[in-house]
């Protein structure tokens, strides 16, 4: 019995998140609009974030690296946003892919890989901006999707 409570209190929790998420921007072109979408945080900024509308992050230590430094524990922490090749092959401007180690596809904003944040829990949530002074959001007005 306990464990059906859970798995309504588990779902009831899901359904609410995902009613609630139904209110972003989606940003970009017909294709690629899915990939990323626009959220706003408690402070009213515009940030840049994944199809589920988790805020997205961008990591200093990978600058200028021909791949994604933020592997194991840290991507437990800081997840990747992987695409499909198709999704890839759909991506403009500002967007675009790096392989990992992997050879997955991880999206990247200006050549920057972006991943999410594992303890952002809401639509807008930006926890993980400024943490240890390397990990910050996008904001979109920033953001040049144009060709």
């Amino acid at each position: 019995m306990k464990k059906l409570i859970a798995i309504l209190v588990l779902m009831s929790a899901t359904f609410a998140w995902a009613a609630d998420a139904g209110d972003t921007s989606d940003v970009g072109d017909q294709h690629s609009k899915h990939l990323v979408r626009t959220v706003t945080n408690d402070e009213g900024e515009h940030l840049l974030a994944d199809s589920f509308s988790k805020t997205l992050y961008v990591f200093d230590l990978d600058q200028h690296k021909p791949a994604p430094v933020c592997t194991g524990d840290c991507a437990e922490v800081w997840p990747p946003y992987i695409v499909t090749d198709a999704e890839a092959a759909t991506l403009k401007a500002a967007l675009a892919t790096i392989a990992r180690a992997n050879k997955k596809l991880q999206l990247t904003y200006e050549g920057r890989p972006v991943y999410t944040y594992i303890f952002d829990r809401k639509k807008g949530d930006d926890m993980g901006d400024g943490l240890g002074g390397v990990w910050h959001y996008i904001e979109v007005k920033d953001l040049n999707l144009e060709n």
